[in-house]
Protein backbone atom coordinates (compact mmCIF):
# COMPACT_ATOMS: atom_id res chain seq x y z
CA UNK A 1 0.00 0.00 0.00
CA UNK A 2 1.75 3.25 -1.09
CA UNK A 3 1.02 6.59 1.55
CA UNK A 4 0.23 10.09 0.84
CA UNK A 5 -1.07 11.46 4.31
CA UNK A 6 1.32 9.83 6.34
CA UNK A 7 4.70 8.27 6.93
CA UNK A 8 5.46 4.54 7.80
CA UNK A 9 9.20 4.04 9.25
CA UNK A 10 10.42 1.20 11.40
CA UNK A 11 13.76 0.70 13.32
CA UNK A 12 15.05 -0.90 16.34
CA UNK A 13 11.60 -3.27 16.48
CA UNK A 14 9.21 -0.15 16.55
CA UNK A 15 7.26 0.80 13.94
CA UNK A 16 6.05 4.59 13.58
CA UNK A 17 2.61 6.05 12.14
CA UNK A 18 3.19 9.66 11.38
CA UNK A 19 -0.29 11.84 10.21
CA UNK A 20 1.67 14.36 7.52
CA UNK A 21 -0.52 16.48 6.79
CA UNK A 22 0.75 19.67 8.79
CA UNK A 23 -0.69 22.23 6.32
CA UNK A 24 -4.17 20.88 6.94
CA UNK A 25 -2.98 20.96 10.92
CA UNK A 26 -3.44 17.28 10.28
CA UNK A 27 -6.42 17.48 9.85
CA UNK A 28 -8.34 13.72 8.83
CA UNK A 29 -10.36 12.80 5.22
CA UNK A 30 -11.28 9.40 4.20
CA UNK A 31 -8.01 8.89 2.32
CA UNK A 32 -6.02 9.22 5.49
CA UNK A 33 -8.09 7.20 7.75
CA UNK A 34 -7.88 4.11 5.16
CA UNK A 35 -4.08 4.71 5.19
CA UNK A 36 -4.04 4.62 8.81
CA UNK A 37 -5.59 1.59 8.86
CA UNK A 38 -3.90 -0.17 6.27
CA UNK A 39 -0.29 1.29 8.29
CA UNK A 40 -1.64 -0.39 11.27
CA UNK A 41 -2.56 -3.61 9.55
CA UNK A 42 1.32 -3.40 8.36
CA UNK A 43 3.15 -2.77 11.32
CA UNK A 44 0.81 -5.25 13.74
CA UNK A 45 1.85 -8.31 11.26
CA UNK A 46 5.49 -7.32 10.84
CA UNK A 47 6.85 -10.05 13.21
CA UNK A 48 10.11 -7.27 13.51
CA UNK A 49 8.14 -4.77 15.01
CA UNK A 50 6.73 -5.21 18.92
CA UNK A 51 5.21 -1.59 19.31
CA UNK A 52 3.58 0.43 17.37
CA UNK A 53 4.03 4.64 17.91
CA UNK A 54 1.35 7.26 16.13
CA UNK A 55 2.36 10.85 16.17
CA UNK A 56 2.24 13.61 13.58
CA UNK A 57 4.08 16.39 11.62
CA UNK A 58 4.92 19.88 12.72
CA UNK A 59 5.03 21.29 16.19
CA UNK A 60 1.31 22.80 15.67
CA UNK A 61 -1.18 20.08 15.59
CA UNK A 62 -1.16 16.69 16.18
CA UNK A 63 -4.54 16.71 13.97
CA UNK A 64 -7.27 19.24 14.47
CA UNK A 65 -9.81 16.45 13.98
CA UNK A 66 -11.76 15.54 10.77
CA UNK A 67 -11.18 17.65 7.17
CA UNK A 68 -14.22 19.06 6.75
CA UNK A 69 -13.06 20.84 3.13
CA UNK A 70 -11.78 17.47 1.77
CA UNK A 71 -15.04 15.14 2.12
CA UNK A 72 -17.75 17.28 2.44
CA UNK A 73 -20.85 16.75 4.48
CA UNK A 74 -22.99 14.48 3.99
CA UNK A 75 -26.74 14.46 4.31
CA UNK A 76 -28.59 11.69 5.37
CA UNK A 77 -28.29 9.10 8.25
CA UNK A 78 -26.73 6.27 5.16
CA UNK A 79 -24.28 8.41 4.01
CA UNK A 80 -23.44 9.91 7.74
CA UNK A 81 -22.66 6.26 8.80
CA UNK A 82 -20.32 5.66 5.86
CA UNK A 83 -18.77 8.58 6.85
CA UNK A 84 -17.54 7.88 10.25
CA UNK A 85 -16.84 3.93 9.84
CA UNK A 86 -13.54 5.02 8.99
CA UNK A 87 -12.61 7.09 11.86
CA UNK A 88 -14.36 4.04 13.83
CA UNK A 89 -12.15 1.30 12.12
CA UNK A 90 -8.80 3.39 13.26
CA UNK A 91 -10.02 3.70 16.50
CA UNK A 92 -10.66 -0.29 16.43
CA UNK A 93 -7.59 -1.17 14.91
CA UNK A 94 -5.58 0.84 17.00
CA UNK A 95 -7.66 -0.15 20.56
CA UNK A 96 -6.90 -4.07 19.31
CA UNK A 97 -3.81 -4.32 17.98
CA UNK A 98 -1.66 -6.91 19.57
CA UNK A 99 0.78 -4.53 19.67
CA UNK A 100 1.37 -1.89 22.19
CA UNK A 101 0.65 1.41 20.58
CA UNK A 102 2.17 4.80 21.73
CA UNK A 103 0.64 7.75 20.93
CA UNK A 104 3.19 11.22 20.73
CA UNK A 105 1.23 14.21 20.83
CA UNK A 106 2.24 17.79 19.15
CA UNK A 107 -0.14 20.75 19.69
CA UNK A 108 -3.60 20.56 19.18
CA UNK A 109 -5.65 17.06 19.52
CA UNK A 110 -9.38 17.77 18.98
CA UNK A 111 -12.50 15.96 18.12
CA UNK A 112 -11.37 12.99 16.25
CA UNK A 113 -7.90 13.96 16.58
CA UNK A 114 -8.27 13.71 20.22
CA UNK A 115 -10.15 10.10 20.32
CA UNK A 116 -6.65 9.52 18.05
CA UNK A 117 -4.58 10.60 20.39
CA UNK A 118 -6.22 9.25 23.45
CA UNK A 119 -6.44 5.55 22.40
CA UNK A 120 -3.33 4.45 22.84
CA UNK A 121 -2.09 2.36 25.40
CA UNK A 122 0.51 5.14 27.18
CA UNK A 123 0.68 8.53 26.08
CA UNK A 124 3.49 10.81 25.75
CA UNK A 125 2.14 14.56 25.37
CA UNK A 126 4.36 17.50 24.65
CA UNK A 127 3.73 20.67 27.31
CA UNK A 128 2.12 22.62 24.77
CA UNK A 129 -0.03 20.11 23.61
CA UNK A 130 -3.78 21.07 24.25
CA UNK A 131 -6.54 18.27 23.89
CA UNK A 132 -10.56 19.12 23.44
CA UNK A 133 -14.22 17.47 22.51
CA UNK A 134 -15.75 20.37 21.06
CA UNK A 135 -18.18 18.50 19.04
CA UNK A 136 -21.47 19.56 21.49
CA UNK A 137 -20.69 23.16 20.63
CA UNK A 138 -22.26 21.94 17.56
CA UNK A 139 -24.54 19.93 18.03
CA UNK A 140 -22.39 16.78 17.61
CA UNK A 141 -21.10 14.04 20.19
CA UNK A 142 -17.80 12.85 19.93
CA UNK A 143 -16.94 10.23 17.39
CA UNK A 144 -16.27 7.26 19.51
CA UNK A 145 -17.04 7.12 23.53
CA UNK A 146 -13.45 6.60 24.92
CA UNK A 147 -13.75 8.71 27.58
CA UNK A 148 -15.62 7.28 30.01
CA UNK A 149 -13.07 3.92 29.89
CA UNK A 150 -9.85 6.42 30.23
CA UNK A 151 -10.83 8.74 33.58
CA UNK A 152 -13.41 9.99 35.66
CA UNK A 153 -17.01 10.90 35.64
CA UNK A 154 -16.02 13.84 36.41
CA UNK A 155 -13.09 14.09 34.40
CA UNK A 156 -14.77 12.75 31.07
CA UNK A 157 -17.84 15.47 31.43
CA UNK A 158 -15.45 18.24 31.92
CA UNK A 159 -14.51 18.17 28.26
CA UNK A 160 -17.93 16.13 26.96
CA UNK A 161 -20.32 19.18 28.34
CA UNK A 162 -18.04 21.87 28.08
CA UNK A 163 -16.19 21.71 24.66
CA UNK A 164 -13.32 23.25 26.38
CA UNK A 165 -9.74 22.58 25.39
CA UNK A 166 -7.36 21.27 28.19
CA UNK A 167 -3.40 21.46 28.77
CA UNK A 168 -1.38 18.77 28.35
CA UNK A 169 -0.83 18.95 32.79
CA UNK A 170 -4.42 19.18 32.88
CA UNK A 171 -5.03 15.54 30.74
CA UNK A 172 -2.01 14.58 32.98
CA UNK A 173 -4.34 15.28 36.45
CA UNK A 174 -7.25 13.23 34.70
CA UNK A 175 -4.72 10.22 33.43
CA UNK A 176 -5.05 10.86 29.73
CA UNK A 177 -1.56 11.37 29.50
CA UNK A 178 1.11 9.54 31.00
CA UNK A 179 4.38 11.78 30.83
CA UNK A 180 4.62 15.48 29.52
CA UNK A 181 7.73 16.42 28.38
CA UNK A 182 9.20 19.63 26.16
CA UNK A 183 8.40 19.94 22.71
CA UNK A 184 12.04 19.29 21.77
CA UNK A 185 12.11 16.04 23.71
CA UNK A 186 8.78 14.45 22.43
CA UNK A 187 10.14 12.15 19.73
CA UNK A 188 13.16 11.01 21.65
CA UNK A 189 11.79 10.51 24.44
CA UNK A 190 8.75 8.31 22.59
CA UNK A 191 11.55 6.15 20.91
CA UNK A 192 13.25 5.77 24.26
CA UNK A 193 10.29 4.43 26.16
CA UNK A 194 8.60 2.39 22.68
CA UNK A 195 12.46 0.64 22.70
CA UNK A 196 12.13 0.05 26.30
CA UNK A 197 8.80 -1.55 26.20
CA UNK A 198 10.07 -3.41 22.95
CA UNK A 199 13.16 -5.32 25.47
CA UNK A 200 9.54 -7.55 26.40
CA UNK A 201 8.72 -10.83 24.56
CA UNK A 202 6.50 -10.10 21.96
CA UNK A 203 4.14 -13.24 22.87
CA UNK A 204 3.85 -11.47 26.10
CA UNK A 205 2.90 -7.87 25.05
CA UNK A 206 0.49 -9.85 22.72
CA UNK A 207 -1.20 -11.08 25.65
CA UNK A 208 -1.03 -8.72 28.09
CA UNK A 209 -3.15 -6.57 25.75
CA UNK A 210 -5.52 -8.86 25.18
CA UNK A 211 -6.74 -9.82 28.36
CA UNK A 212 -6.88 -5.58 29.21
CA UNK A 213 -9.37 -5.70 26.15
CA UNK A 214 -11.52 -9.05 27.13
CA UNK A 215 -11.71 -7.50 30.39
CA UNK A 216 -13.00 -4.47 29.10
CA UNK A 217 -15.19 -6.17 26.50
CA UNK A 218 -16.75 -7.82 29.33
CA UNK A 219 -17.72 -4.46 30.74
CA UNK A 220 -19.13 -3.38 28.01
CA UNK A 221 -16.54 -1.62 25.87
CA UNK A 222 -17.30 -3.08 22.46
CA UNK A 223 -21.21 -2.79 23.18
CA UNK A 224 -20.81 1.02 24.36
CA UNK A 225 -19.26 1.74 20.95
CA UNK A 226 -20.97 -0.13 18.68
CA UNK A 227 -24.77 1.98 20.57
CA UNK A 228 -22.58 4.97 20.27
CA UNK A 229 -22.34 5.27 16.85
CA UNK A 230 -26.05 4.68 15.72
CA UNK A 231 -26.80 7.71 18.36
CA UNK A 232 -24.24 10.43 17.32
CA UNK A 233 -25.36 9.17 13.60
CA UNK A 234 -28.61 10.33 14.29
CA UNK A 235 -27.46 13.36 15.96
CA UNK A 236 -25.85 14.07 12.45
CA UNK A 237 -28.36 13.40 10.24
CA UNK A 238 -31.02 15.38 12.10
CA UNK A 239 -32.78 18.16 10.99
CA UNK A 240 -34.59 21.10 12.70
CA UNK A 241 -31.84 22.01 15.07
CA UNK A 242 -31.63 25.30 14.70
CA UNK A 243 -28.11 25.86 16.93
CA UNK A 244 -26.81 23.36 14.64
CA UNK A 245 -28.15 24.15 11.16
CA UNK A 246 -26.90 28.42 11.33
CA UNK A 247 -23.52 26.79 12.60
CA UNK A 248 -23.16 24.84 9.33
CA UNK A 249 -25.00 27.71 7.25
CA UNK A 250 -22.19 29.60 8.84
CA UNK A 251 -19.37 26.67 7.61
CA UNK A 252 -20.80 26.86 4.16
CA UNK A 253 -21.55 30.52 3.25
CA UNK A 254 -18.36 32.18 5.19
CA UNK A 255 -15.54 29.28 6.08
CA UNK A 256 -14.16 27.94 8.84
CA UNK A 257 -12.75 31.09 11.24
CA UNK A 258 -16.29 32.28 10.92
CA UNK A 259 -17.88 28.93 11.80
CA UNK A 260 -15.40 28.94 14.79
CA UNK A 261 -16.13 32.03 16.10
CA UNK A 262 -19.52 31.77 16.08
CA UNK A 263 -19.39 28.75 17.54
CA UNK A 264 -17.17 29.60 20.29
CA UNK A 265 -17.71 32.91 21.16
CA UNK A 266 -20.62 32.72 23.38
CA UNK A 267 -18.99 30.23 25.82
CA UNK A 268 -16.07 32.94 26.69
CA UNK A 269 -12.67 32.12 28.61
CA UNK A 270 -12.66 28.85 30.34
Amino acid sequence: MTFDDILVTTEDRVGTICINRPDKLNAIRQQTFAELAGAIDQLTGDDNVRVIVLTASGAKSFSVGIDLDADGLPNDSISWDAHTAGNAEVIRKLWYADKPVLTAVNGFALAAGCNIALVGDLTIAADSATFGEPEIRHGALSPLLLLPWLTSFKGFNELYLTGDRISADRARELGLVNWVVPPDRLAAETQRIARRIANAPSYALTLAKRAVRLTMDIQGFHSAQSAHRWVDTYLLASHGVTEKENLMNTLSEQGMGAFLAARDTPYGER
